[in-house]
């Protein structure tokens, strides 16, 4: 990570504001949340594109600099003794342009403290926001859930209109929204924006209706997602696509070529025609519960669910592992497999409390095999779990069906496999 200083960041922010006031016409939808924020602007972009010339980066922003930097399409580069001087010649060519290359940026807000939201406002002025959730994610651990909550709220706030998943915030945290320009999306049938699923299968995803105010009949779509917690960001995509007056034909196209992100519910083939859900990228209560009822979903022979710890959920992680344990179902789940100490201590009992066949295990290697044991024909194993110390796409990659399949899975890079191969040498007798 490049490191920016406090006066050259403040300099690019008044770039970035000279931009967007000489091209008026240029949207900036801006998304933040405690979870689920790559999911949904992957999918805004996916839905945008079809119609208009987007500028979107993959990369989460780690500074606020990246935030501007991401927005004008300009990379900082690692070596150089001017790359400061090239960055900004490059932003300022953006300025000059008699014709920007872009009509819509779609741009990540990850706010790590408090008032990093509400500093952006003296910059940019999204024309639309999307708060994705309001969880005891990574923020909670110093912050309360008030706090959380107002925090990704600030961005909606001065925004020109604002998008609230309807599903994962709490509707009391109504009250901190000040802007009276708001719609809100999600499964519940009563949000504006909302999915009629019709009918699921684990190969072709969700068929369904997106209904919305312009469409009140609804829009007819497949979607080749797994989840309802899957569904959101892509009605909120669609959404967008109204707003900005995208054809039907459009969102409908860009809905039925989103794809799930790797290691987010991605449906994987596993070795002795069984299949493979890699949630692996990360895991939280809502995404890890989500996930869960998920699986609960599918119909098929055997399902297995190898849940590893959920990690930065400091002062809460014993209530969080253990409830998440008590939504393991003996009558829907052949197997609970737990992968890491908190898993092992809170979530396992838990889940045998319920009546479930558990199996701990001191790693994902260990899970990864005992799964590949188990895991029957047309069974259907979950991957549920944090990336430090867990580390669940090598469970994964234990059980696919191809080694080239190996692609497919998170943290995969050469600086990646020697942090985990260092890890993994401690159980080696």
């Amino acid at each position: 990570m490049v490191t920016v200083s406090k006066k050259r960041e403040e300099k690019l922010a008044k770039l970035v504001r000279e931009f967007f006031a000489v091209h008026p016409d240029v949207k900036l939808v801006a998304i933040t949340g405690s979870a689920g924020k790559a999911s949904a602007k992957i999918a805004i972009g996916t839905v945008l594109a079809q119609q208009f010339d987007i500028q979107l980066r993959n990369e989460e922003p780690k500074t606020k600099a990246d935030v501007f930097l991401q927005m004008m399409g300009v990379k900082m580069p690692e070596k150089g003794l001017f790359k400061w001087w090239k960055v900004m010649r490059a932003v300022k060519k953006r300025i000059k342009a008699e014709k920007p290359e872009v009509q819509v940026i779609v741009q990540e807000f990850n706010p790590k403290e408090l008032g990093y939201n509400d500093w952006f406002k003296a910059y940019v002025v999204p024309d639309i926001t999307v708060v994705t959730s309001v969880t005891n994610g990574r923020m909670q651990v110093e912050y309360s859930l008030e706090e959380v909550a107002n925090e990704m709220i600030s961005l909606a706030n001065f925004s020109r209109m604002a998008m609230i998943n309807r599903d994962d915030i709490d509707g009391r945290f109504a009250s901190f929204l000040t802007n009276p320009n708001i719609t809100t999306y999600g499964s519940d049938p009563v949000a504006e924006y909302n999915f009629d699923d019709r009918n699921f299968s684990l190969k072709d995803g969700h068929h369904g209706f997106i209904m919305s105010p312009e469409n009140p009949n609804g829009l007819e779509v497949n979607v080749k997602l797994i989840g309802e917690h899957n569904i959101r960001p892509a009605i909120v995509a669609a959404a967008i696509g109204y707003a900005f007056g995208e054809t039907e034909e459009n969102i409908k196209k860009g809905m039925e070529d989103l794809r799930p992100l790797p290691g987010r519910m991605d449906l994987l083939k596993g070795a002795d025609n069984t299949w493979l859900i890699d949630d692996s990228y990360s895991s939280a209560r809502l995404t890890a519960l989500a996930a869960l009822q998920s699986l609960y979903r599918i119909e098929t022979p055997q399902r297995i669910a190898v849940l590893g710890n959920m990690n930065g959920l400091k002062g809460i992680f014993e209530q969080a592992h253990a409830e998440l344990g008590s939504h393991c179902s003996p009558d829907l789940l052949d197997w609970v497999v737990t992968v890491g100490e908190k898993a092992n201590q809170y979530l396992a009992p838990a889940a045998r409390q319920r009546g479930c066949q558990v199996k701990e295990c001191k790693n994902a290697i260990e899970a990864g095999s005992f799964v590949r044991d188990k895991l029957k024909s047309e069974g259907v194993a979950l991957f549920k779990g944090s990336s430090g110390g867990v580390w669940l796409e090598e469970s994964i990659k234990i059980n696919l069906h191809s080694t080239e399949d190996d692609k497919y899975l998170v943290r995969q890079t050469p600086e990646w496999i020697a942090r985990k191969n260092q890890f993994f040498s401690q159980f080696k007798d």
